[in-house]
């Protein structure tokens, strides 16, 4: 009897195993992936200033901020800064604008409540009226193994705060994961290849669902 009951226990976390490693890679384990949403549909976003600022100070995240401020630069109507002028107005960049665990999971705001003077003086040197904070984390290599062989999969999970000036409120939040199959046995590409078109992908999905939401196409530049 004992050995039937941990048999089933681990054929039951071995299914448990195998549901989440699904869920990883369609998207954040167990979550909905929210490129860009709003707290309140309603609110209206001025296609004005804005800068797309790295909130941490790994190669992913600034990458992110770089492709998001190129996304937005070359499809919408917003004003973003470049990150060279990101940096030139900050001084010292990329930032570190520790995040925190959102009192609300469903609205969430990312970085940690110390640190919102923070954001406002960052918002002040950058004197834009839109200020995008972006993070990455954990960054993944998944290795399935099946009766066709074995296949890659990169995954890292990005997160964000749009806040508004001169309100200085959040108003949307991206909160998601992002993943790549392997090719860098294929083609001459390297992991490092795989790892910055998942970054990329992940900063036009952002751009995506902002500019939807922004209603900031620009003319002859439609969505991917």
């Amino acid at each position: 009897m004992t050995r039937c009951v941990r048999s089933r226990t681990v054929s039951y976390v071995l299914v448990l195993i195998a549901l989440c490693s699904v869920a990883l890679l369609q998207g954040c384990c167990g979550g909905t992936p929210y490129p860009f949403e709003l707290y309140d549909e309603k609110t209206v976003i001025r296609s004005s200033s804005i800068a797309v600022v790295s909130a941490d100070t790994s190669e992913l995240t600034v990458q992110l901020a770089d492709y998001l401020t190129r996304e937005l630069k070359t499809r919408s109507t917003f004003k973003a800064l470049s990150q060279e002028e990101v940096a030139r107005r900050l001084g010292r960049y990329p930032v570190m604008v520790k995040p925190g665990t959102p009192d609300n999971p469903d609205k969430p705001i990312w970085f940690a409540k110390g640190e919102k003077a923070k954001v406002d003086s960052l918002q002040a040197q950058l004197k834009t009226d839109y200020v995008f904070l972006v993070w990455t984390d954990n960054l993944r290599k998944i290795t399935r193994t099946g009766q066709g062989g074995s296949s890659v999969t990169y995954s890292v999970d990005v997160y964000g705060n749009m806040v508004e000036y001169p309100k200085s409120r959040a108003i949307g939040y991206t909160s998601f994961a992002r993943n790549q199959s392997q090719t860098c046995c294929l083609f001459g590409k390297s992991e490092g290849d795989d790892i910055h078109e998942m970054v990329k992908a992940a900063a036009g999905s952002m751009a995506d669902d902002l500019i939807s939401a922004a209603k900031a196409e620009k003319p002859g530049k439609p969505g991917k």
